[in-house]
């Protein structure tokens, strides 16, 4: 079925292709648990207004279509089986994840610390059996965190940028 544009729609990007005028929407749909993004294209046998009458060809980088231009990047690595604490880590990024793994039967505690609030701490992670996490954190700062364990286990923080 045709579509026809119209200069009043906002959430909408338009871009050209030889011969077509393609529309996508600017926002996440979801569809059985998982988003895709809707795109419609009318080509030279469906009704469409002409695309330099009805709507200018720009448009506007939504939020969804920048988070996919960025990537987790490393800031901590520990694969070990000894008590430690790590030293201190500067996150620059709007959202930073701690992915955690307890290899083998035996206690695992993860302690996060704010070094500009010293009287700030919290306790992420608490098992006694294998097992595996990860936790979604928000907000810059400097951080550090101590991890007691005396079984193999790994630690991965890295920040979304």
């Amino acid at each position: 079925m045709p579509f026809r544009l119209r200069r009043a729609v906002e959430s909408l990007g338009v871009f050209r292709k030889p011969g077509y005028l393609c529309l996508m929407t600017d926002s996440l749909k979801w569809m059985m648990g998982l988003p895709f993004l809707w795109i419609g294209c009318s080509g030279p046998n469906t009704e469409h207004e002409s695309a330099s009458e009805s709507i200018p060809l720009s448009g506007t980088i939504s939020r969804s279509e920048v988070r996919i231009k960025e990537k987790w990047r490393p800031l901590v690595k520990i694969n070990s089986k000894k008590p430690q604490k790590t030293p201190a880590f500067k996150v620059s990024g709007k959202e930073w994840k701690i992915s955690w793994k307890n290899k083998s039967p035996g206690e695992l505690i993860v302690i996060l610390y704010d070094e500009d609030r010293p009287d700030y701490s919290e306790i992420l992670v608490n098992v006694n059996a294998p097992d595996e996490d990860v936790i979604y954190l928000t907000g810059k700062g400097r951080f550090r965190l101590e991890v007691v364990g005396r079984q193999p286990y790994e630690l991965l923080v890295e920040e979304l940028r």
